[in-house]
Order: C-alpha cells, then sequence, then structure tokens
C-alpha cells in the first residue's frame, strides 16, 4: 500500500507500470468514502483477477477533510493515492490529473458514491480488449431510469440534445463510469477544456471525431442520497457547456510530438515504449511518417524523453512539433500502435490487428 498527499502536478521519470489504474473524483466525500472504498476493495479482486490496480482518489479541493479521510483508508488496496487540489475545480479537472498520473495501462473513472456497483468494473475491462474507449451505460431500455420523474424527464432532454449537438450517438453520456486505454486517455483529456461535469460529453466528441470506437457497456445503477449533483444550476450549466463543445470553447493547446522517419519498421516502434513508457500514444500518422504524442506531459518531460528516444534509436526522429487536435481529426480513424508487449500486432481504430508497416531499408 501506498497513500501520499498530492499537490497534483505529475512525477518525473518512468513510473512502474500495473495493468489498471482507477480514478474516483471527490469533492467533500468524507463522509461516504468509508462505504465506497470498503465496497472497491471488496470486489476488486473477483472483478478484475490477477490485474496489478491502482486507486487514485483526486480531493478537488474538498474542505471536510477527505484527502486525510482516504490516507486512513488506503490500506484496503495494495497500490492507493490521493492527490489533492488546492482548490476547486469541478469533476472534469479532477479526473484529468489523475489520469495524468495514471501508471496502469487501462483507466477507469467511477463516483465516490459507487452509484455504479464496483463489481462491474470487469466487464468495463472485458470492453476495452477491443475498444480503446469503454463507457457504462445505464440506458437497458434505450433510455436513463431515475426513479423520479422529474430527473428522467430531464435527463431524456438533456441526452437528445447532446446527441443533436454533438453526433456522438450514445444513449448514455454521463454515466460517471467509463474506461478507456491510457495512451487514449492521456490525449483525450489533454485536448479537454470543459472542468465541471459536462466534460464526458467533451470527452465522446473528441473521440467519435477522431474516429476511436466507444463500445457500451450495460450496467445497473442506483439512486444514492446526498448526490452531489445539483437539481437546478448544474443542469443549466452542463447544457451551456454542451452548446459550447461545438463552437465557444477555447482551442485546447496543441499536443508536443516527435515525427519519426516514413517506413519506420515495427522492430524501432516496438522499441519506443522501453524508451518513453507505454503510455504515450503512438500514432500511425500519414506520408510523413508515425508520431509519438506528449499529452498531459511538462515541457521538461518531453525534452527529456524526446532526447533519450532521439539517442536510443538514432537517425529515427524527423522532429519535433505541436500538433492540434484539428490536425489530429484530420487522420481519422486515428491508427494508434499498440505498446503491449509479445507479439501482438498494432490495433486500429476498433482494437483489431492492422498490418504493420514495411520495414525501414
Amino acid at each position: 500500500m501506498q497513500a501520499t498527499d498530492h499537490n497534483g502536478s505529475a512525477p518525473v521519470g518512468r513510473p512502474p507500470t500495473l495493468d489498471l489504474t482507477v480514478v474516483i473524483p471527490a469533492y467533500n466525500e468524507a463522509e461516504r468514502l468509508d462505504d465506497g472504498l470498503r465496497r472497491l476493495a471488496e470486489v476488486l479482486p473477483a472483478a478484475v483477477p490477477g490485474r496489478r490496480v491502482e486507486v487514485i482518489v483526486v480531493d478537488d479541493g474538498s474542505a471536510d477533510g477527505t484527502a486525510d479521510r482516504v490516507v486512513s483508508l488506503a490500506d484496503r488496496f495494495e497500490e492507493a493515492r490521493v492527490l489533492h487540489l488546492a482548490a476547486n475545480a469541478g469533476k472534469g479537472a479532477a479526473v484529468r490529473a489523475g489520469v495524468a498520473e495514471a501508471r496502469g495501462d487501462l483507466v477507469a473513472f467511477m463516483d465516490a458514491d459507487m452509484s455504479i456497483d464496483p463489481s462491474q468494473l470487469g466487464h468495463l475491462v472485458s470492453a476495452l480488449a477491443t475498444a480503446p474507449v469503454a463507457i457504462g451505460t445505464r440506458a437497458a431500455a434505450g433510455v436513463v431510469d431515475y426513479h423520479k420523474v422529474a430527473r428522467t424527464t430531464m435527463g431524456r432532454a438533456f441526452n437528445r440534445l447532446v446527441n443533436a449537438v454533438t453526433g456522438v450517438g450514445l444513449a448514455d453520456t454521463q454515466c460517471g463510469f467509463k474506461g478507456f486505454t491510457t495512451p487514449v486517455a492521456r490525449l483525450l483529456f489533454h485536448f479537454s477544456v470543459i472542468d465541471r461535469f459536462a466534460f464526458d460529453v467533451e470527452l465522446l466528441f473528441r473521440a467519435r471525431r477522431l474516429g476511436l470506437t466507444i463500445a457500451e457497456v450495460p450496467v445497473e445503477w442506483r439512486h444514492m442520497a446526498d448526490s452531489r449533483v445539483r437539481p437546478v444550476s448544474d443542469p443549466v450549466s452542463m447544457l451551456a457547456d454542451v452548446l459550447r463543445s461545438r463552437v465557444g470553447l477555447p482551442a485546447p493547446l496543441p499536443v508536443q510530438a516527435l515525427r519519426l522517419v516514413p517506413g519506420t519498421g515495427p522492430r524501432a516502434l516496438a522499441s519506443v515504449p522501453d524508451l518513453v513508457g507505454r503510455h504515450l500514444p503512438l500514432v500511425d500518422g500519414d506520408r510523413r511518417g508515425p508520431l509519438l504524442l506528449f499529452p498531459l506531459t511538462s515541457p521538461a518531460e518531453v525534452a527529456r524523453l524526446a532526447d533519450q528516444v532521439a539517442t536510443g534509436l538514432p537517425g529515427v526522429v524527423t522532429g519535433r512539433l505541436g500538433v492540434t487536435a484539428s490536425a489530429l481529426e484530420g487522420l481519422a480513424p486515428l491508427s494508434l500502435v499498440d505498446a503491449a508487449p509479445g507479439p501482438s500486432a498494432p490495433r486500429g481504430p476498433a482494437g483489431s490487428p492492422r498490418p504493420r508497416p514495411a520495414e525501414r531499408s
């Protein structure tokens, strides 16, 4: 067990790799964490058997001792940390901070109240074997039943608006139970600028624009008392964010990248994770060559890792550049090279094997 109080800045260096990181955003959740973390700890061995898991609770500027409570409960897990944000920044910002720190090959986030039973985590992880994004859906009958007429009506109207504005074509964008391959999570959160409840919509919109497959995983949900969603003000701000997701949002910062020589062969590509870790996306790119992207990475760390690649693979790097979200969308459907060890082939947008590029002569 590892429990640390952290200010949210990512560590320098390549940390040990785990199989799965579970990120739990928490704002003034000290009273509910005991039950939620107990339930999570009890089901993890059966839900994801044989997986090495870390739990990161992100204290989003709480004023009730949430961070201290997490530290006192962390010994329930083999790996657990708490990140402390100095001020309340919003659920999206909290999850982004957790993703930036994730050491797992996969990363999932869930709500602190565990309204989606954590025993269903295994279904989310299984879906990530064939898709880079997996989302829980409570809409088994096509719509989400919130067990209250007013909230159900509001939720259905919100989902219709989301699909009309963004075209994501999903029955339940707001379920707080989502998973990603870690390179994809880092990329999507790098390009996200919405910090509060509608961040889910922006992530899914970005994923669709990049041509990434989104797997929908049916889950059972129960209403929890003392929800952090404010029934009047939050839907209004969420609607505003959804509308701004198409127009009016500030452009996300470009992601720093290395351009590799066209036709870089499988041996060179396979050695990149050994140099920079397995959590950075390596994109097949276009005729100009593959791209190694550095999302959610500090400038100093980008420089250090770029030097490692240039030294470890002499003659393969042709330059360093900034890549915008729109430029990556121009490559859609995005094809990420699989960084997993062993003989598996690179994965295309749906997670299916793709032919490896020809070896350089």
